[in-house]
């Protein structure tokens, strides 16, 4: 097994790359979708563009496939050179990627009650309900645990000690806090894509649109950017700045979503007639929530956080 071990992992390498390449190309490429539904476009309809939901989501699926290139192609490389860096990001990818599932799994178990209220034939919708679940227990929840469990083998890890004995400063450095980088950088990146919807932002029981969060906005994505450079440099007032930032944010979203159902956000944006009508059809989402889905990475943050305080009190990655 050990003998055959390293040409496995370049096999699953040679998959990740392939992976990343194919989403680098469609990166670009989709840009193109955006021609189709503007004005003259095959698929325009009246208010597309900028604030309209659809135009929201092309962007988050453009930055998508962006972001799987450049998760994908270095773990793929360092797989095909079985590089002993690619075991960490590897095992930091299938956290997220189990945290993502458990994520999803919870927030499908609160749709339950409205799904069963709705007035469907139960004889269709108990065996689709019991094959999305069992979709997303599979893909979501077991796969990521079998993978995790896979790189934390010993067998896994000589097969890359014995191609490449150097020793890198992703093991040496604490993997909470790469944890912690890599949620910072998600929290960056989503404050991004809110602009992209009508610039949606939770302050304390309300939710800002438009101008008036614009500034809050940029203002947050400039603070986590700092923290993250403090935090890489395990600077004391970097831990403070994150436990106050990561804390405010948790406490604004809890009330602000809180107050607020996925219907009540759609009526306050000024969407397109046309979006307006196909998300009433939505009864499913009418009473969803979106703190389910907000908070708990900012809770993940703040765990991660508190755990990862001694390492703020003179640690070096010099140490073993």
């Amino acid at each position: 097994m050990q003998m055959f071990l390293p040409l496995f992992l370049k096999l699953i390498g040679f998959v990740l790359l392939l992976i990343g390449l194919v989403a680098a190309y469609y990166g670009p490429l989709e840009i193109y979708v955006f021609y189709l539904f503007s004005e003259g476009g095959r698929f325009h309809y009246e208010g597309f563009g900028v604030g309209s939901l659809w135009f929201a989501y092309l962007v988050v699926q453009n930055i998508g496939y962006y972001i799987v290139a450049a998760l994908c192609i270095p773990v793929g490389i360092g797989h095909l050179k079985l590089r002993r860096w690619a075991i960490t990001l590897a095992q930091l990818y299938s956290w997220y990627w189990l945290g993502a599932g458990v994520l999803l799994a919870g927030n499908l178990l609160l749709l339950v009650p409205a799904a069963l209220s709705l007035d469907l034939n139960r004889e269709v919708l108990l065996p689709r309900m019991v094959a999305v679940g069992a979709t997303v227990l599979i893909f979501l929840v077991l796969l990521p645990v079998l993978t995790l469990w896979f790189y934390k083998s010993e067998g896994v890890r000589s097969a890359f000690a014995a191609h490449d004995p150097n020793t890198y400063w992703t093991e040496r450095y604490p993997f909470p806090l790469l944890a912690l980088l890599l949620l910072f950088a998600i929290m960056i990146i989503v404050l991004h894509l809110a602009y992209f919807f009508q610039g949606a932002f939770p302050l304390f029981g309300q939710i800002l649109l438009g101008r008036s969060s614009a500034h809050i906005l940029s203002l947050c994505i400039l603070m986590l950017g700092v923290l993250m450079y403090g935090v890489i440099r395990l600077k004391t007032w970097a831990w403070w700045g994150s436990l106050a930032t990561i804390s405010l944010l948790l406490v604004s979203s809890a009330i602000s979503f809180g107050r607020h159902t996925f219907h009540d956000f759609i009526l306050m944006m000024n969407l397109p007639a046309y979006e307006l009508e196909l998300l009433d059809g939505l009864m499913l989402l009418r009473g969803y929530n979106l703190v389910g889905l907000v908070d708990p990475p900012l809770m993940l943050a703040l765990v991660l956080l508190v755990y990862s305080r001694r390492y703020f009190k003179g640690f070096s990655l010099s140490d073993g």
